[in-house]
């Protein structure tokens, strides 16, 4: 008796080690809370900023209406590229900020959970995988929960930007568009920056 109350007492200990929602592992979410795998805190009422869409076309990838919409698109063809680019929040959404209106988690243990924030863009309804937006920059957040290499390379893309603003400023003063007068207060903008 005493060896099959050990061996229940086992399986059970290893199903909660082994559960995602038993382990005090990232993301999770508890009351109107989500905890993201960065430390970054999303609660329902909350201003969210979006970010830049990382699609090829600037659209979101992350960002999309959400499937219990009425406007959501669905393919009728079976092929999802079309159903994706449709439901896509638009890039001229960027760097706008939305009211989260529910925190919600969707999936299974044996698939994994994916982590939405619901927000709504006038009559519909966008949900956000959070982790993979903040991770492709869709959603913004403080510079104190990105890691060091995506702050590394977002100060690489900023000198890239300013020597690239130069190379085009002394093409305009070459080409005799500007003046050297013109030229020396665009470049004292620039560095300034």
């Amino acid at each position: 008796m005493k060896k099959l109350i050990l061996f229940f007492a086992l399986i059970i200990s290893m199903t909660n080690v082994f559960s995602q929602d038993n382990n005090a592992e990232f993301p999770k979410i508890e009351n109107d809370t989500l905890f993201t795998t960065c430390g970054y805190r999303i609660i329902k009422g909350q201003d969210v900023k979006i970010g830049v869409g990382s699609m090829p076309d600037g659209d979101f990838k992350f960002i999309r209406r959400s499937s219990a919409s009425l406007f959501a698109y669905t393919s009728t063809t079976g092929y999802q590229g079309l159903a994706n680019q449709a439901n896509a929040l638009p890039r001229n959404q960027s760097g706008l900020k939305y009211s989260v209106k529910k925190i919600e988690k969707k999936g299974n243990e044996k698939k994994g959970y994916v982590y939405y924030a619901k927000i709504s863009l006038s009559l519909m309804g966008y949900e956000i995988d959070v982790e993979n937006a903040i991770a492709a920059g869709e959603l913004s957040i403080p510079s104190e929960f990105k890691s060091k290499k995506e702050q590394q390379v977002i100060e690489v893309k900023q000198q890239l930007s300013v020597g690239d603003e130069l190379i085009k400023l002394k093409k305009l003063l070459d080409d005799g568009i500007l003046t050297k007068e013109e030229f020396d207060i665009q470049k004292k903008k620039i560095l300034d920056k």
